[in-house]
């Protein structure tokens, strides 16, 4: 399972949606988790208010967005302790967004406590993949959890045995690509496969130290850009 991000005193662990201070579970409901994992998976980038409308509720939901925003943003201060006049962790730019300006660690163990053979990468962000089946969608259950509303609850999954990993759609609404084509069955991954989730881009890396079958792959250095790719 991907391990969490760790910023100042807290762990928020995407997979298993749930926020931790030095082990102590901290409650947060539904709308200001899925604002602070969002925030978090952008950290150190401005989030517009539009793309948190979107990402959030969807953008044929009506509702009063700045309220809403705001009242969810006042939930996450008020769990992580966080002042608005001198935030230490997110920061509110008027009119605009929001941004996470907390460092952040991102952990690269799996469920073992072992270090990960392999992992997804999206932009700075890294998520450790476990041996056997990893589960890649919108449902907080799954193991790597993408919180975007053309993404499918339970989207593809990866599987990893002792000599071989392959990657599954799991008859996901907006599809699954592998280097920009989509798949329609079980399909092998090599150091640097750029994965298409939905809209979402990943690049699926093999650490040093695992044998390879296949040089390491000049795209796995690109930027993390959301494309709208479809079967």
């Amino acid at each position: 399972m991907a391990g969490p991000f760790r910023f100042g005193d807290f762990e928020l662990d995407v997979a298993a949606f749930a926020l931790r201070r030095e082990g102590t579970p901290v409650r947060l409901e539904k709308i200001p988790m899925e604002l602070l994992v969002l925030l978090v998976e952008h950290a150190g980038k401005l989030v517009a208010r539009d793309s948190i409308h979107a990402a959030l509720w969807g953008s044929d939901v009506f509702l009063d967005r700045d309220a809403a925003i705001n009242t969810a943003m006042r939930k996450i201060r008020k769990a992580l302790g966080d002042d608005a006049d001198r935030p230490r962790f997110v920061e509110t730019v008027v009119g605009k967004g929001l941004r996470f300006v907390g460092p952040i660690i991102r952990e690269t163990t799996n469920a073992r406590g072992q270090a990960s053979n392999y992992q997804l990468t999206r932009g700075t962000h890294a998520f450790a993949l476990q041996n056997g089946e990893n589960l890649i969608g919108r449902d907080p259950d799954v193991h790597i959890f993408l919180d975007h509303p053309s993404v499918s609850r339970r989207h593809a999954r990866i599987s990893i045995t002792a000599d071989r990993v392959v990657l599954a759609d799991l008859n996901s609404r907006n599809g699954t690509c592998v280097d920009g084509r989509g798949i329609t069955s079980a399909t092998e991954l090599h150091d640097g496969t750029i994965i298409g989730v939905g809209p979402i881009t990943l690049t699926f890396v093999l650490l040093s130290g695992v044998a390879s079958t296949r040089p390491m792959s000049s795209r796995v250095g690109l930027p993390d850009a959301d494309r709208p790719w479809r079967k």
